[in-house]
């Protein structure tokens, strides 16, 4: 063995616990020394993710609003669904115009099924026009305007007229439609 590593040895050999504690303190050095290099990465790493957590955390936030929209969207699907008519019903389709008649005390001197459009490319609905003629006082018929406007059935008016129904008689007028109510594909 060197000579000059004696005294050295002697010591460590003296005081063993001493010595491991100076091996682990030269190890921790050398740790540090190597990791201090890696602080800055480690540190960008973590704003990253606080960010991405502050962020996720306004959306939570904004989660119970979106879940009440989601749930209005859905309640206005199922009325739309629900409104939607059947092509092949005619006898209800047509009772739906019967019964604003009654509401209204209009009297419905025509009302026709036409044909659908062939190149309707909707890929929801379905396109079902009617042409119609009602007639009544002026309030009458312009009650079951609005009421087609206004009603359950989901209704796109293509083309109107009034006119007096006889030149001499007051208040009595003429309401022809033509119109298309949305339906079941």
């Amino acid at each position: 063995m060197n000579a000059q590593l004696e005294p050295l040895v002697a010591l460590l050999r003296r005081y063993p616990f001493g010595a491991l504690s100076l091996v682990i303190l030269l190890g921790c050095g050398v740790g540090v020394y190597f990791l201090s290099d890696d602080i800055d990465l480690e540190e960008t790493a973590r704003l990253d993710r606080a960010n991405e957590g502050e962020a996720m955390l306004e959306l939570l936030k904004g989660g119970s609003t979106q879940r009440q929209e989601l749930a209005a969207v859905r309640d206005a699907t199922r009325r739309i669904e629900e409104n939607l008519i059947n092509d092949a019903d005619l006898a209800g389709n047509q009772w739906y115009f019967y019964r604003i008649e009654e509401q209204t005390k209009t009297r419905l001197l025509e009302l026709h099924p036409q044909s659908s459009p062939t190149n309707d490319n909707t890929t929801l609905y379905k396109r079902v026009p009617y042409s119609l003629r009602v007639s009544g006082t002026y309030e009458q018929v312009a009650a079951y305007l609005l009421a087609l406007e206004t009603g359950p059935r989901l209704t796109n008016i293509s083309s109107f007229n009034f006119s007096r129904r006889d030149k001499e008689a007051s208040g009595g007028v003429v309401l022809e439609l033509t119109l298309e109510l949305l339906g079941k594909k």
